[in-house]
């Protein structure tokens, strides 16, 4: 089940792997120095998107795939054209515009709930309550 987020999303850029853990392990922290230059509803609504994956990454191990777009990017445009986005962010579940706005992870829940039980993936999500 493929989730996408179309929204502003900030561009955060890293070092190799190696010089991150070095960075890391000297107390630097080049997402958040990153992140300052942003206004702060760009940065709410990026940590609310985080929190929100995080969330349906551990509920349903594998099951749901989150796939955020930046709203500015070509396919970003592509999918703003193609689905009618005049405001975002905006949440696709399965290429179907469900929602206008960020919704709260119980409202996400239910509706990929949905989804799993009309495409007949919900016997063998056995996802909890």
């Amino acid at each position: 089940m493929k989730v996408t987020f179309v929204g502003i999303m900030p561009t955060l850029f890293a070092h190799c792997q190696h010089c991150m853990q070095v960075m890391h392990a000297t107390g630097m922290a080049p997402y958040s120095e990153q992140l300052e230059g942003y206004p702060e509803d760009v940065k709410k609504q990026y940590f609310q998107l985080s929190e929100i994956a995080q969330k349906l990454k551990t509920e349903f191990d594998g099951r749901v795939v989150f796939d955020p777009v930046d709203s500015a990017s070509p396919r970003g445009v592509w999918l703003s054209i193609r689905h009618r986005i005049l405001k975002t962010p905006c949440i696709l579940i399965q290429g179907k515009k469900l929602f206008s706005k960020l919704p709260s992870y119980d409202e996400l829940r239910a509706k990929i709930l949905e989804a799993l039980e009309l495409s007949g993936h919900l016997a063998s999500t056995q996802v909890p309550p």
